[in-house]
């Protein structure tokens, strides 16, 4: 995903947690984390960037690279809730429970190593006294949630998890994420010469133009179930972000069948592949998936940062 898309979809996670109803505990977890967000917003397109500007770990750490194998060896396959749409996507796939090997990459290990890192430099500013050197500020722990947003987001684009090289001859992988960051750019108002959103009376993205993928997106945020488990099975974030890639690898042979190749197809003929969902489709089943999953990180990382204050 490009720049815009994915400080768009860090802003959209927390107006998820916003609109959200759950329990009164949920609640004063959410309230805390957004009071605390608002203040450190500003980075978010700096910040949710920085993965590809400055760390450069495209290669291993934005990727879990899975390919279709032969045999008949036992595999797993872990559990999502329900309300994810790859995870329903997957469960249909002629590839579900079948053999596969993981090629390359250690996306879901990156996204436990931030997760802890938020929950550290947290602790260690609390524990730190007011002006110390080491103590870590609030911006600071702000782009790291920006950066795990970044990779958590990556895990849900299909192409980030399918060992075919579509970043190659026609990119359909380019064009699919600039597709995205094109409506992003066109639909919310952006002060480019400060890299940030202008903001609404929310305070979140200020959206300038309607678009039939956002308005689809803002109101399954609104009516969607929030669970705050990562499905059964999963512990932790590493869990979480494994079954993620699993449904999303699926989610790319159910996008291009396997009888297509990086040298057999085109832009325009991906745009027209005869199956069940049609790109808009998927481009909306991703993209909140993402915000859900993010969403669902970020609280979890910050309710244990306030369970560790609470002693």
């Amino acid at each position: 995903m490009k720049q815009y898309t994915h400080a768009w979809l860090a802003m959209m996670a927390m107006k998820r947690l916003q609109k959200t109803q759950t329990s009164k505990k949920n609640q004063l977890v959410i309230s805390s984390l957004l009071k605390w967000f608002m203040n450190n917003r500003d980075s978010v397109i700096k910040g949710a960037w920085y993965p590809d500007a400055v760390i450069k770990d495209m290669a291993t750490s934005h990727v879990l690279k899975y390919k279709p194998s032969g045999g008949n060896q036992q595999v797993t396959f872990r559990k999502l809730s329900g309300t994810y749409h790859i995870f329903q996507i997957g469960k249909k796939s002629s590839l579900y429970m079948k053999p596969y090997t993981v090629e390359g990459g250690n996306l879901p290990d990156r996204c436990e190593s931030l997760t802890h890192s938020i929950i550290d430099n947290l602790k260690m500013q609390e524990s730190e006294e007011k002006g110390s050197p080491i103590s870590p500020n609030d911006h600071h722990i702000a782009t790291i949630f920006f950066m795990l947003s970044h990779y958590i987001a990556d895990a849900h684009m299909p192409l980030h998890c399918d060992d075919r090289p579509f970043s190659s001859f026609d990119d359909i992988h380019a064009h699919i994420e600039k597709e995205w960051d094109d409506k992003v750019r066109d639909c919310y108002a952006i002060d480019l010469d400060n890299e940030r959103f202008f903001y609404d009376k929310e305070g979140f993205p200020l959206k300038m133009k309607d678009d039939l993928l956002f308005t689809w997106i803002e109101n399954e945020m609104s009516n969607r179930s929030f669970y705050t488990s990562y499905g059964s099975g999963n512990n932790n974030t590493w869990d979480f972000m494994s079954a993620i890639t699993q449904y999303s690898y699926l989610t790319a042979y159910e996008m291009i069948p396997q009888q297509y190749t990086p040298e057999n197809l085109e832009w325009d003929e991906f745009l027209n592949i005869n199956n069940k969902y049609s790109f808009d489709d998927y481009s909306r089943f991703i993209l909140i998936d993402a915000i859900d999953s993010i969403a669902r990180v970020w609280f979890r990382a910050w309710r244990r940062y306030l369970e560790w204050m609470k002693g």
